[in-house]
């Protein structure tokens, strides 16, 4: 059996490091480990060292910041390979909210002394969805593939665009998104496409798509197109998917009851009282509620919605033909099977084949290493070595952050603040092309931009055992996101 995410492509075939990038092994003398030691000159700015510590054994940061202070640059270099630092991430209170980074940074453990060493906010999600528009809390909705414990825990988005080299024009799609992945004490960056499945445990020919994980029925956002052309009942509306007929999973990692019928009072595709089926460990269906059902064995006179999703077990709400699909099959106790494949679509190689519930007989399961960690960013910047966003009239300017790996295997995560309250164009921040000229001066092989704007956060755990902002664009609070990825007391350090 092929271990989990363990790259095939020819330049890495003898890697024996799992989730290590490609380029990271092919590309060797791509450039010193660590910050650049010389001024950065980009167009229209040059950067200068400020200043270089090292806050923990393993980590160094540098600031660059250019004489009038418009940006300020923090550079964190991570080598695992130097103190025992590990790689992870953390969704906070689950999937359904969003948090701060310092409070999901604090909550990874009780004991202080064991906190992460720093983070910085992480994927994109769907900030389309208020849940408290007072303390301007968010749903969690991950705008494509993320993994943790082992499960996945939102199904993969459309890829970004990808832009003709020459003219700086965008000529297509990529097939899915790309992702962040943290695994084994290294970074890789990669697209994970996903296939979700449910099926009769007995006939696999009876199945359905399962549109979702761990989001709202109705809604996927972070939509650029309908990847399903024969579903006529998909609308796109400014980069969200609207769809009245679905089945959604909800893994445990969702974190609050299950979403009831018309949460979205702006669109009417999550109307529907639908279907909703509960499954326990075993993937054995114990609960069916559907509104007007004649109550008996399983199932309830009652809408989906408002119920907590069993210890290890699933949660599926259907819409539409999808609640028709439940109540036929897993409502009329048909046991019913859930397959899950990952495939990373840069080496076009399946790397990941899960099952809940019964498997068939002939399946070979690969299943998802639980130490890894992915979430979904946004633009490749950088690969092997090469900047590859080449965009034609890229002005937008916003704070960002970034993360990427140099050619040693060191995790690099990178922040640029404007300057707060500047009246300069460049105060407003950094564009992605200018994003990736630094991350290239900076010698990384690998990166990617990540979310950015308001939602820009870099924290540094102190003294006391605290996880407070170093980088944050609000002087009050800062933004509430879906995920972090940090570094945190772990791993195992190689050198002496």
């Amino acid at each position: 059996m092929k271990h989990p995410f363990v790259r095939r492509a020819a330049a890495i075939r003898t890697a024996t490091a799992l989730g290590l990038a490609a380029s990271v092994l092919a590309v060797p003398g791509s450039g010193l480990a660590g910050a650049a030691d010389t001024d950065i000159v980009l167009d229209g700015i040059t950067l200068a060292q400020a200043a270089t510590t090292t806050p923990f054994p393993g980590i160094t940061r540098t600031v660059y910041q250019d004489a009038d202070r418009t940006w300020t640059v923090n550079v964190m270099d991570i080598d695992p390979s130097r103190a025992p630092i590990t790689f992870n991430g953390s969704i906070g209170q689950g999937m359904y909210t969003t948090q701060t980074v310092q409070e999901m940074l604090e909550q990874t453990t009780a004991v202080t002394s064991r906190r992460p060493y720093l983070g910085v906010n992480g994927g994109y999600f769907d900030d389309g969805v208020i849940l408290d528009k007072a303390n301007k809390i968010y749903l969690g909705d991950l705008g494509g593939t993320s993994i943790k414990n082992g499960r996945l825990l939102s199904e993969a988005g459309g890829g970004r665009y990808v832009y003709d080299p020459v003219t700086g024009k965008a000529v297509g799609l990529r097939p899915a998104n790309s992702v962040l992945m943290l695994q084994n004490g290294r970074p890789y960056i990669t697209e994970l496409g996903t296939k979700l499945t449910v099926q009769l445990s007995d006939d696999a020919t009876v199945n359905r798509k399962v549109d979702g994980v761990n989001r709202l029925p109705g809604r996927a956002g972070h939509c650029l197109r309908n990847t399903d052309p024969t579903n006529k009942d998909v609308t796109v509306v400014g980069g969200v998917c609207f769809d009245p007929s679905e089945i959604v999973e909800y893994t445990p990692e969702w974190g609050a009851p299950t979403p009831a019928p018309d949460f979205l009072k702006d669109t009417t595709t999550d109307d529907d009282p639908g279907v909703e089926v509960l499954f326990n460990s075993a993937g054995v269906a114990t609960a069916c509620y559907r509104p007007g059902a004649t109550p008996g064995g399983i199932v309830s006179d009652t809408p989906r919605g408002g119920h907590t999703v069993p210890p290890g077990g699933r949660a599926l709400e259907g819409t539409g033909d999808g609640a028709t699909w439940l109540w036929d099959n897993a409502c009329a106790s048909k046991p019913v099977t859930l397959h899950t494949v990952i495939t990373d679509t840069r080496f076009a190689d399946a790397v990941a084949d899960t099952w809940f519930g019964r498997a068939p007989a002939s399946a070979v399961e690969q299943p998802i290493d639980r130490v890894l960690y992915a979430t979904p960013v946004g633009d490749v910047l950088i690969r092997d070595a090469s900047v590859v966003y080449q965009v034609a009239d890229d002005t937008a300017r916003a704070w960002r952050t970034a993360s990427g790996a140099d050619g040693f295997g060191h995790l690099f995560f990178v922040t640029v603040e404007g300057q707060k309250g500047g009246t300069a164009p460049l105060s407003y921040g950094a564009t992605r092309s200018e994003l990736a000229q630094l991350l290239k001066a900076l010698n990384l092989v690998d990166a990617v931009n990540m979310d950015g704007g308001g939602s820009t956060t870099l924290n540094l755990r102190d003294q006391n055992g605290n996880e407070p902002p170093v980088t944050t664009t609000s002087d009050t609070a800062p933004r509430h996101v879906a995920d972090t990825v940090y570094a945190g007391v772990g791993g195992y350090g190689l050198a002496k």
